[in-house]
């Protein structure tokens, strides 16, 4: 037997049409369970393995999807996505697909994309968070399939796996009111404005519920790193009530604010207590650790490439958004009852 069999050695072995073989090979229905059977049992018997080259040609298809990165933003640095990445590749692997990394820039109205999308060298795409409307624009026209992990948007028309954050930072606040906290401050920032709007419409609708104030002075919500967290929550600090609890929009500032307030003698959860969404992997090793709400980034990239591969095969599909309510209860939070 020659060792660099063919579709159509395995074709011409079954007795059946190329067509068959690929539609068997490429998951497709449309062909009966004995045909199927008699084909797989060549292919095992024959041992063959169509290399990717020949697959290429034959699907007309790279076998390649490329995640798509705003070249402004540094997602490598964020554990939350960096997580979400790997999960993607993950999935990618199951379904036999290499996964590349690109970016795309906007400056003004000028959008630049990279030869390999433009040139439909790659059979789908994945984004991280919002996109640009210019960018949904030009998708569109060159006709790529595409999903957004971890949308925050209200667009319908497009392919998404979303997280309801809304629904998060409701849990995360609520939990803070069943452990007996009545003065709850907001850690935040409006970098994307539609996740904002969600994680503050959560916070929002918790305090409403057990008809607690809104306190501005316990309120920031231009905290994005390590100088603006020192400048506001010292601001804080200084005023002679302070909140019992505080609630973070990201486990990222969470973190932050327990390093300064343990620099300036404030204990964590004794004086002040801390919640968080996101859960990175980090939040359970610091000290204390922290408690927060779990948003499943492995579902977000598994859910993505499942969608996106449907687009790929021009299967009927829809957008999902997952699970956001899962409290993972640690150390930050001291029960006040």
């Amino acid at each position: 037997m020659k060792n660099n069999l063919t579709i159509n050695d395995i074709a011409e072995m079954a007795n059946v049409s190329k067509t068959t073989v690929s539609f068997i090979l490429n998951g497709k229905e449309g062909i009966s369970e004995k045909t199927r059977k008699k084909v797989l049992d060549v292919i095992e018997q024959t041992n063959y393995k169509p290399t990717l080259n020949s697959k290429r040609l034959y699907f007309q298809k790279s076998f390649t999807v490329a995640v798509v990165f705003d070249k402004s933003v540094p997602v490598f640095d964020n554990l939350f996505y960096f997580a979400v990445m790997n999960a993607l590749l993950k999935r990618c692997m199951h379904y036999n697909y290499s996964l590349i990394y690109s970016e795309f820039s906007l400056v003004g109205d000028e959008l630049t994309l990279p030869d390999n999308i433009l040139d439909k060298d790659v059979d789908g795409l994945i984004f991280l968070k919002d996109i640009p409307l210019v960018l949904i624009s030009k998708l569109h026209t060159l006709n790529i399939p595409f999903v957004i992990a971890d949308d925050h948007s209200e667009h319908t028309s497009l392919y998404t796996v979303k997280a309801d954050y809304q629904l998060a930072a409701y849990t995360a606040v609520h939990y803070l009111i069943q452990q007996g906290h009545r003065h709850i401050g907001f850690i935040g920032n409006m970098n994307l404005p539609a996740f904002y709007t969600q994680v503050f419409s959560g916070y929002q609708k918790a305090l409403k519920e057990s008809d607690l104030p809104l306190d501005l002075s316990w309120f920031f919500d231009k905290i994005q790193d390590r100088d603006t967290t020192e400048t506001y929550i010292g601001q804080m600090l200084s005023q002679k009530e302070l909140p019992t609890a505080i609630f973070c929009m990201e486990d990222f500032l969470a973190i932050e604010l327990i390093r300064y307030l343990q620099k300036q003698g404030v204990r964590v959860p004794q004086d002040i207590s801390v919640i968080a969404i996101d859960d990175i992997i980090i939040s359970s090793q610091i000290y204390p650790s922290l408690t927060t709400v779990a948003i499943n980034n492995e579902e977000l990239g598994t859910y993505s490439i499942d969608i996106l591969m449907d687009l790929i095969n021009k299967k009927e599909t829809h957008s999902i958004t997952i699970s956001s309510n899962n409290i993972v209860v640690r150390e930050s939070v001291r029960s006040l009852i």
